[in-house]
């Protein structure tokens, strides 16, 4: 397979990458303008959340829903409309959490979501006499939040009572369960997790490996490590796989002995010439 190496690899192998990946960054500003279209087609869903102190500008955010916006003739927008047509509620869906979720207010990062958009475990100690806040998610819909335990409640007579009721409750509509709302909620959800996957690509991958190609898309080099840029890492290997002139111009025809101090896993090609015409 091309270009399946890793760590091991000769001077050929690498040459042949080298070309193709170089050809490759030619096409970087069309592959963003790709991902900027795909971002503005799917859209955005944002839940507004109500402050601790409604008179502090600076409170931290509860989980109490008052609004939320989409923006307008998107897919996110047009599904939702077709939910809400149907019966749903938007806040079932999702808390539509963006992490890192704030805005500036005097030089303080004021959260504009619960938890500035990240839910994960809490660490600490007991949050009172009743329960040890550890492992736990800050999240109202925990269990152990409202039981005030972490004890399992499975093994409980009521419990299966309960689920007995709560099945036959929904074994007659479990079509329409699927249909009106799951179906359309996996939708939405979807496309959120594929707005996510492309943003990530745009401001990570894709600048991290390329930003000195991005064109006028907007690049802070100093939010990367220069020595994984494509051109760095080109020039890396070369140097170590060619000489260089006086100026630093690595000169293709000139290879160096395969003896090397920097990186020894970097293989000579063939000296029979048997490698000649492979990647490989």
């Amino acid at each position: 397979m091309s270009f399946s190496w890793c760590v091991l690899f000769r001077e050929g192998s690498w040459l042949e990458f080298r070309d193709f990946a170089l050809k490759q960054r030619k096409n970087v500003v069309a592959r963003l303008d790709v991902i900027q279209s795909e971002l503005a087609k799917i859209g955005l869903v944002t839940v507004v959340y109500e402050k601790k102190d409604t008179n502090d500008p600076k409170s931290p955010m509860t989980e109490m829903r008052r609004g939320f916006y989409v923006t307008q003739n998107s897919s996110l927008g047009k599904l939702l409309k077709v939910y809400i047509a149907r019966g749903g509620n938007p806040f079932d869906i999702s808390m539509f959490l963006m992490p890192d979720s704030y805005e500036m207010i005097d030089q303080t990062r004021v959260p504009t979501q619960p938890y500035f958009g990240v839910v994960a475990p809490q660490s600490g100690e007991a949050d009172s006499d009743r329960i040890d806040i550890t492992g736990l998610l800050p999240l109202w819909k925990d269990p152990p939040r409202k039981l005030g335990s972490k004890n399992s409640i499975w093994d409980e007579e009521s419990t299966q009572d309960v689920g007995l009721q709560v099945r036959a409750a929904k074994s007659w509509i479990t079509q329409e369960i699927k249909e009106i709302r799951n179906d359309i909620e996996a939708r939405i959800l979807k496309l959120c997790d594929l707005r996510e996957q492309l943003l990530k690509e745009r401001n990570e991958t894709i600048f991290a490996a390329v930003g000195s190609a991005t064109g006028g898309y907007v690049y802070d080099a100093q939010n990367f490590v220069q020595d994984y840029d494509l051109v760095n890492i080109c020039y890396a290997f070369e140097t170590e796989f060619f000489e260089v002139d006086s100026d630093g111009k690595v000169d293709f025809g000139k290879p160096k002995p395969y003896t090397r101090k920097k990186f020894s896993n970097l293989l000579e090609n063939a000296p029979t010439g048997e490698e000649k015409y492979t990647a490989l």
